[in-house]
């Protein structure tokens, strides 16, 4: 799946990671597989790569993550869900994570509606189930979910900002940087001396959101490292700091290195630096992520990117190629993970029907990783029927599902 670094939000959680890197997938794949897409994308899946429940690697220095595996039994209507133990046969995606935006935390779009008491509590204590999980990439979403919840999230983070797993470190960082926590400064410090150059750039970025005076000299040699994830997040961090000055760096930095990387994963990661320009100022660098909307199907992560990043970036040009992509039938219709994509896309941009008729077709599908992308949609429609769907997804069976439910809910105490 592609994975985004960790949640990345639009980052605000886009950060839906920033590290927005395809970690599998080889440029002649034979098609594209939308179960698998945006885990192998972003660098959130990188930095969770072999962890496993009780035998994460402390402060691993691979960038080359395993996938985490979860339940797969369907949605149930059980009255409080509890997180289910994972099953080792399908990899949990539950958001794209903050392609270098993404670290966008998915906590860009909760619903608005006000919801019941009980409901909130519920997923609550689902989040907070969840960030003691003994899978990294769990923790990792329950503390993206938490960011609506500016007291839940500060229970929850402390903890992150020192877990074994890098990924999920990273995650901390960047929602602490979207929060605007200066509490915390204190704790995300130590982290600029982290093994994991990500963490180390997402460190900066939260601190200078904390009103710390930081050193960003560092983000320059990252642009040129051959390591996707790391190269990627420079782009998320440097967007983010939204310095027109970074421009050139960036520019700079294009064409150069990762000769010997797979070319989707190069274009994935232009595709990231494409939008961290925009973010700056140049709104030229549009064009080649509208392009990548209408990729050909085998290489569909970058539609699922592309559809992500137009959503964070507020494109209405983009809007008729959006609904394109989702009206399209017979042999020109895409999978669940595109359509889902470009459907938060259209309701990020005020579109009306076509987003819930979306989650409404795949609010059930078989695969759990499909109902929890859904989930995440139905929190950017923020309709009261948008809110039905949201509270049974809540009480799916299955963990990846639930987590991105509970980030519907502003969470209270």
């Amino acid at each position: 799946m592609l994975q985004t670094f960790p949640y990345a939000r639009d980052f605000p959680i886009a950060w839906t990671l920033a590290a927005a890197v395809l970690s599998a997938g080889a440029s002649c794949a034979p098609r594209f597989d939308p179960a698998n897409a945006r885990a192998q994308f972003s660098s959130k899946a990188q930095s969770m790569e072999g962890s496993e429940p009780t035998t994460a690697d402390p402060h691993p220095s691979t960038n080359s993550p395993a996938p985490i595996a979860v339940a797969t039994t369907g949605a149930t209507n059980v009255a409080v869900p509890q997180i289910a133990a994972p099953a080792q046969s399908e990899v949990l995606v539950v958001d794209s994570v903050i392609i270098p935006v993404p670290p966008s935390l998915p906590v860009e779009s909760l619903l608005h509606e006000p919801t019941d008491a009980q409901t909130t509590h519920e997923a609550s204590r689902v989040l907070r189930e969840a960030s003691v999980s003994k899978w990294a990439a769990v923790r990792a979403h329950a503390i993206e979910a938490s960011i609506r919840s500016p007291k839940l999230l500060a229970e929850l983070v402390p903890a992150a900002l020192d877990d074994e797993n890098r990924g999920v470190r990273f995650v901390a960082c960047m929602a602490i940087a979207e929060a605007r926590m200066p509490t915390l400064a204190k704790a995300v410090a130590p982290l600029l001396s982290d093994p994991s150059a990500s963490v180390r750039a997402a460190a900066m970025l939260a601190l200078s959101r904390c009103g710390r005076t930081v050193d960003f000299t560092p983000l320059a040699a990252m642009l040129s490292d051959n390591d996707p994830e790391i190269r990627a997040n420079a782009y998320l961090v440097l967007g983010e700091l939204g310095n027109p000055s970074a421009t050139p760096l960036i520019r700079e930095s294009l064409g150069k290195g990762m000769k010997l990387v797979n070319p989707l994963r190069v274009r994935l990661v232009d595709l990231a630096a494409a939008e961290a320009l925009v973010k700056l100022g140049d709104e030229n660098e549009i064009e080649p992520i509208r392009a990548a909307l209408f990729a050909p199907p085998e290489q569909g992560e970058l539609t699922v990117v592309a559809c992500d990043s137009v959503r964070r970036l507020n494109d209405e040009v983009s809007r008729p190629m959006l609904q394109r992509i989702i009206s399209a039938s017979g042999s020109d219709q895409r999978g669940p993970e595109i359509r889902i994509a470009a459907a938060r896309a259209l309701a990020k941009l005020g579109s009306s029907r076509a987003p819930i008729m979306i989650a409404q077709q795949y609010a059930e599908h078989s695969d759990p990783r499909v109902r929890a992308q859904t989930a995440s949609l139905l929190a950017q429609i923020g309709s009261p029927e948008a809110a039905t769907l949201l509270t049974k997804l809540l009480r799916d069976s299955n963990p990846s599902v639930q987590i991105a439910a509970a980030a519907g809910f502003e969470a209270v105490d």
